[in-house]
């Protein structure tokens, strides 16, 4: 058990290391990187990206099952079980790997045909070229999924973060090397395809020698693919939704707008990942504990009690990064990447809030999916997503880019803030109503913060010099989480941060 915690805490604060470079990194790399390809190619390689994020469908939601039922296997203490279901989840990613090679190569040959209207002829060829390396890079990923939730399902978080910081780290300096040489996004693409090399070798290797687990690839259960299948049904449901959701604005921009105009949304989205992302490096650490949870106690109140503390957690890491981003983003935006890409600041204000509901309830989610109640879930956001597309294409030739955020932002409020609890309060049983109250007591000081520094920063200062922003962002920093601290936060939450803080140091002087 001791191995456990010590995994959870250090996977947790890696994580954070790890998001913390995600943050400051792209600071630094992405205004070189904007000036040196320019804001159509950008949209090109942005575009690119968004369609090949479409063979991430051909998972079919295999992922999730691949956890529950590694984690299912492992917590009976039966390990013939686990090698036997990892052999077969690697089997299936290798069909899929094969599949996505021919979705991927089609593809490309039918991009002159998809976005003949607002890309040039230069701009398609280009596009052609990056969906080849980038499908090659997908397929690659299929194989080392399967890999990857070994690792997850034992709670080797070390391991995962440190090759995540891996990435996050080499990434960006091998495309500025690649950009310096050859100044085109095929290269950035090629660096894509290099690190799922790395990733998938490093992740068979460590499942193979340091976890033990030699998957086999006989004497199947009969039912278990059908069983699999089952389950993972509606978690590809939410795979289409969240595709639906995240790329197909970014598609339709490009096919009726431009590649310039893909640019700028893109850009919204980059912040919204990043407060994603702060928040998902909690509740992913918690969701094989979850799993287990359910699997052998299915307590409600228990669970309710996991999302309650984690949510206050994340809601204090989303509070004040979406709190921050309000007060500053403008400015921002006008300093790093220029005022061409001002609407940048509205596209991500308008998903952002929205996306915060789901985001400190990450852990309901996981709940429902260790429970297999997530067919509602899926098929409401389905519906949802639809009426989002069509809604985005109706709006894009009269209100632009900003009309295409409103959309997805009024869509994220219908199906997570009001749906989605209710489901939670009446199917799930969990304490939604005790989760919210807590919340709006934490909601205190980054509603005044906001107001004031806004007023502060934006009407009375005003736009000065970058040394002055960061002076600005440093105060607004100390404050809102002074008062936090003082306010919001009880002596768990202080002692989790506190902890944060310690663990590091502590490691440092113990090595």
């Amino acid at each position: 058990m001791k191995v456990k915690i010590n995994q959870l805490k250090a996977g947790t604060i890696l994580s954070y290391i790890n998001l913390g470079l995600g943050c400051i990194i792209p600071l630094l790399y992405t205004p070189i990187m904007l000036r040196m390809l320019g804001k159509e190619n950008y949209g090109v390689y942005s575009l690119a990206s968004s369609v090949i994020s479409y063979l991430s469908l051909l998972t079919f939601g295999m992922g999730s099952a691949c956890i529950r039922y590694i984690v299912k296997y492992k917590t009976e203490g039966n390990k013939d079980g686990v090698e036997k279901v990892a052999g077969l989840f690697v089997l299936i990613y290798s069909v899929l790997a094969i599949l996505v090679l021919i979705v991927g190569f089609n593809l490309s040959f039918l991009s002159n045909i998809l976005f003949s209207e607002g890309l040039t002829i230069d701009e398609t060829e280009q596009l052609k070229i990056l969906i080849i390396i980038m499908t090659i890079s997908t397929a690659i990923s299929f194989p080392t999924s399967a890999f990857s939730s070994i690792c997850g399902s034992y709670e080797r978080y070390v391991f995962q973060r440190l090759l995540d910081i891996f990435g996050t780290i080499m990434v960006p300096i091998f495309n500025l090397i690649t950009l310096f040489i050859w100044k085109s996004t095929i290269g950035l693409a090629g660096v894509g395809l290099l690190i799922a090399v790395i990733n998938c070798i490093s992740y068979f290797i460590y499942s193979v020698r340091k976890l033990d687990i030699h998957v086999q690839f006989h004497d199947f259960h009969p039912g278990l693919l059908r069983e699999i299948w089952e389950y993972s049904a509606f978690v590809f449901l939410s795979s289409i939704v969240d595709l639906l959701y995240w790329s197909t604005d970014k598609v339709l921009i490009g096919a009726r707008i431009g590649s310039a105009a893909v640019a700028v949304y893109n850009m919204g989205n980059v912040f919204t990942s990043m407060l994603q992302n702060m928040s998902a490096a909690i509740s992913s650490v918690f969701a094989p504990r979850v799993t287990s949870m359910v699997v052998l106690k299915n307590d409600s109140n228990e669970i309710s009690d996991l999302l309650i503390r984690v949510g206050r957690v994340q809601y204090i890491v989303v509070s004040f990064i979406l709190s921050g981003y309000i007060v500053f983003g403008e400015q921002f935006i006008h300093f790093w990447a220029g005022d061409e890409y001002a609407d940048a600041y509205f596209i991500a204000l308008l998903t952002m809030i929205p996306l915060a509901i789901p985001l400190i309830q990450n852990i309901a989610f996981t709940t429902i999916l260790a429970q297999k109640k997530h067919q509602f879930r899926s098929i409401i956001y389905l519906i949802i997503a639809i009426i989002n597309i069509i809604s985005t294409y109706l709006v894009l030739p009269i209100y632009g880019i900003i009309g295409a955020a409103v959309c997805t932002g009024i869509a994220f409020l219908l199906g997570n803030g009001l749906i989605m609890n209710i489901y939670y309060i009446k199917i799930t049983k969990l304490r939604i109503l005790d989760f919210w109250k807590n919340i709006s007591s934490m909601t205190v000081v980054p509603v005044i913060v906001v107001v004031v520094g806004y007023i502060l920063t934006n009407q009375i200062l005003g736009y000065q010099s970058i040394f002055m922003f960061l002076i600005e962002v440093i105060i607004y920093s100390i404050v809102h989480l002074g008062l936090t601290w003082t306010i919001s936060m009880n002596q768990y939450e202080r002692n989790t941060f506190l902890g944060i803080i310690k663990k590091p140091i502590e490691l440092w002087k113990n090595k």
